[in-house]
């Protein structure tokens, strides 16, 4: 966080990355199991499954070492405090596994003395600072929607209903913001007629078809109080923060809802010694998926085991002053004898070639629209 003056008028978070601790019930999702290490290692080097405590040797996750995973600035929440931030818009998708940490760090930002951190955690940090930001910062603003059924980064899907959804919250948000921010006015056009946002189950040949009385459907699966639509949301006349939140609902035909009271989030009513621990679930996960690719690719691994420790006999050079690549980096491990190459033309990501594919019949049609509109001498769009 950057304590000078000035700074951010806000911050957008689309479904963020907020632990990897995978504590979250959202990830564990078997209530029946007693989660809590029998000892809890903030180093997350051991737990305890079915009372036999299991030393973690190998890494569990790709991001860094499990040393590092409760670290502060690894995850989000284990930070002493996250008051004093810009206003927030969080965006959470309601299908997906880390829908509940991505909760529980809006939470914590706008009321960060009612989800404290662990003192263990407070402890780890040796200069203190974790400490001293905890009674330091003022809770920040947040604005939390939770989208019915959608993935991770469901903005990345963009020629889909609910993306389409996101980034009008987004734009709003933006203007919100920027007219606090500024105290100048910003319009957000909303330009229907380039970005189509469609309605109902189903459209001919692909093509989006607007909203018609038939669409005007009860909420799916629950009865909670609606409070108007993305599409008809202005940014000049947002709800206002209760104990410093925005916390809203969005079904898949973006009808904005009140979400449920805190109590009925399992998520926000974990105990601060749980958080930042890792929990068996995931943990017996990964070690039912290492036990299969430890078999399958035996030979595999062999090999990069035998070429690893040829590499570390020869040696390794040192980074440069001021470089400290984390211990997965592989910039920590260049040779001393290593030459860079030109490795020439890569062969294209069938998976990347795949999925642009997806969604180019609907940028082509929107760039159609878009040169349309812009030949018509009264369109006028402003930022």
């Amino acid at each position: 966080m950057d304590e000078t003056e000035g700074g951010e008028s806000g911050v957008s978070l689309e479904t963020p990355k907020a632990s990897l601790t995978m504590e979250v019930t959202s990830i564990t999702e078997v209530p029946d199991v007693i989660t809590k290490p029998l000892k809890p290692s903030r180093r997350n080097t051991s737990i305890a499954i079915d009372g036999e405590t299991i030393i973690l040797k190998d890494q569990i996750l790709m991001y860094t070492t499990n040393e590092l995973l409760s670290h502060p600035l690894v995850s989000p929440i284990l930070q002493g405090s996250l008051g004093g931030l810009p206003p927030l818009l969080v965006l959470t998708g309601g299908g997906e596994v880390l829908r509940d940490e991505q909760i529980y760090m809006a939470h914590k930002a706008a009321d960060p003395k009612a989800y404290p951190t662990w003192e263990g955690h407070l402890d780890d940090d040796e200069t203190g600072r974790q400490k001293e930001s905890v009674d330091k910062w003022a809770p920040t603003k947040v604005w939390l929607q939770i989208y019915d059924d959608c993935c991770h980064v469901t903005p990345t899907l963009s020629f889909t209903r609910p993306a389409k959804f996101m980034y009008r919250a987004i734009a709003h948000f933006g203007a919100w913001a920027l007219t606090n921010a500024t105290q100048t006015k910003i319009e957000v056009v909303e330009d229907d007629d380039i970005s189509v946002i469609s309605y109902g189950t189903s459209a001919a040949d692909g093509e989006e078809k607007e909203e018609s009385d038939d669409d005007a459907r009860a909420p799916r699966g629950h009865q909670l109080q609606q409070r108007g639509t993305i599409r008809d949301a202005d940014s000049n006349n947002v709800p206002p923060f209760e104990k410093n939140m925005i916390r809203q609902r969005i079904d898949r035909d973006g009808r904005i809802f009140d979400l449920p009271p805190v109590s009925d989030f399992r998520a926000l009513n974990m105990k601060p010694e749980d958080i930042g621990v890792i929990k068996q679930e995931p943990v017996r996960r990964w070690m039912a998926a290492k036990e299969k690719w430890d078999t399958k690719f035996a030979a595999a691994k062999r090999e990069v085991q035998r070429k690893r420790a040829k590499e570390l006999s020869g040696g390794y050079l040192e980074p440069e002053e001021g470089e400290r690549p984390p211990p997965s980096a592989a910039a920590g491990r260049r040779k001393i004898d290593e030459i860079l190459v030109d490795i020439g033309k890569k062969k294209p990501s069938l998976g990347l070639k795949w999925w642009s594919s997806i969604g180019y019949s609907h940028d082509e049609k929107t760039i159609t629209r878009e040169e349309k509109a812009m030949s018509n001498a009264t369109y006028n769009p402003r930022i």
